[in-house]
């Protein structure tokens, strides 16, 4: 008799709420800053070869997180749904578009994989990038593009297990796989301990090689511990309904999280007029914000699940205390952020490059943005509520508002008529308009909610 594994699946329309918000963010922020640490121990150890080599990854990175944009708004889909069909206790529903949505991910991955390699020159280029920078950036795509599969598969079958109430096994994966990344970052880098000194291509191969484990890992366990992989005929006949449900909310979302990574290439772009410096004290400091920001990526990936299983039972007390707790939380931490990131700006900054050009840079800009953090946080578990409703669109626009109308329109004027620095302020104050906005609007709409 074959003994039938224990599901993972966990209710989260009964109990108390802050339990629940705590028990699903605490693995996920673990995971997350595992996660981002990616870009961080890569930005470390590039950083001792050289400024070039920094500024190459300054312009790489933007590009990396389209992607990862793109796979955070396709899961943003996945989690609004599967967990509203969570919250109705449709089992065999689930399979099917468990199923169906990371077939549909395999089939984009491998289209990002062949664009990417067929448009190297012209897209960096494009950002910005000097012709001596452009053969260090061929070195780390043209092996990097390989990653989107292991990438885009574990993202989106992550949101799967977050929707059906569990963060604790994505979390230990991620932190598995920048374990793996650390260790391997230098040994292919330096060429440490007999391995090949490969240089910015050793980053590279490490991201695509632990990244393949995650990949693998993430298959293993929807399969045999949530038991959603269900490949029939049954299932793959629904397969265009079952993309055209997620892609209700996934488009939007897709759209809402990747302009701010385009926006940011554009802005990227913009810096390059400043000098190679500036890019590379830039990337330094976004690199330290997204690692620092992984608290407000936690909570905007477990408040998305919360609301949409409680929606789909009509719990909507819940929904209304989850969002005060939510709402509440951003600001302080916000607060508390700005005040550790401008006590150790210079000891951070310092860890990358000890040119004090790029240093300088680097500790203004944590000086100034991180006092938006709080609403920035905002805005972020905002759109996720609103795609956890079915309701993606006013998260577009608030995305739209404060990265397109706001900050790229803000920084293109400053780096014409001011200096790097009032550029950093003019970015923190876009955070600050789009959170006090997003978050009238979603008062707004939960109080329509409960009259309907």
């Amino acid at each position: 008799m074959v003994t039938k594994s224990k599901s993972h699946r966990i209710d989260l329309t009964e109990g108390p709420v802050h339990k629940h918000l705590y028990r699903m963010a605490l693995p996920m922020i673990i995971g997350l800053t595992a996660s981002m640490s990616f870009t961080f121990v890569d930005s470390y150890f590039i950083g001792k070869l050289g400024v070039d080599q920094l500024a190459a990854m300054g312009f790489v990175t933007r590009m990396v997180m389209i992607i990862i944009s793109a796979s955070i708004g396709l899961s943003a889909g996945i989690t609004s749904v599967l967990a509203r069909t969570a919250g109705n206790k449709d089992n065999e529903e689930i399979k099917i578009l468990a199923t169906n949505i990371l077939i549909f991910t395999f089939l984009l991955s491998i289209s990002f994989t062949i664009i990417g390699l067929l448009t190297i020159d012209p897209l960096f280029k494009a950002m910005g990038a000097e012709e001596h920078i452009l053969p260090l950036i061929r070195d780390y795509v043209t092996i990097w593009y390989f990653s989107p599969l292991f990438i885009m598969v574990p993202m989106t079958g992550g949101s799967v297990m977050r929707a059906l109430g569990d963060t604790s096994l994505q979390g230990k994966l991620m932190l598995f796989s920048a374990a793996a990344n650390a260790i391997l970052d230098p040994l292919l880098i330096f060429g440490l301990y007999g391995f090949p000194e490969l240089g910015l291509q050793g980053a590279a191969w490490a991201s695509l090689i632990t990244r393949f484990f995650s990949f693998v890992a993430i298959l293993y366990y929807l399969t045999f511990h949530f038991h959603v992989i269900s490949i029939n005929k049954e299932t793959l006949r629904k397969f265009t309904v079952s993309v055209k449900r997620i892609m209700h909310v996934g488009i939007p979302a897709t759209g809402t999280n990747m302009i701010i990574p385009i926006v940011a290439a554009v802005i990227i772009s913009i810096v390059a007029r400043y000098g190679t410096h500036a890019v590379a004290a830039t990337h330094i400091a976004t690199t330290i914000e997204a690692l620092s920001l992984v608290v407000y990526f936690s909570l905007s990936a477990v408040v998305g699940p919360f609301i949409g299983q409680n929606l789909g039972a009509k719990k909507y007390d819940r929904i209304d205390e989850c969002i005060k707790k939510a709402t509440l939380f951003c600001l302080v931490w916000g607060a508390f952020l700005a005040v550790v990131l401008a006590l150790l700006a210079p000891t951070l900054a310092g860890l990358f490059s000890d040119q004090s050009n790029i240093t300088s840079l680097t500790i203004s800009y944590l000086y100034i943005v991180p006092l938006s953090y709080g609403l920035y946080g905002l805005v972020m578990s905002v759109n996720a509520i609103f795609n956890s409703m079915g309701k993606p669109m006013p998260g577009v626009m608030i995305s739209t508002l404060r990265v397109f109308f706001l900050q790229l329109p803000l920084v293109y004027m400053a780096s014409h008529f001011y200096d790097l620095e009032t550029a950093f302020m003019l970015i923190s104050v876009s955070n600050i308009i789009a959170g006090i906005v997003a978050y009238l609007w979603l008062k707004n709409t939960v109080h329509k909610l409960r009259q309907v």
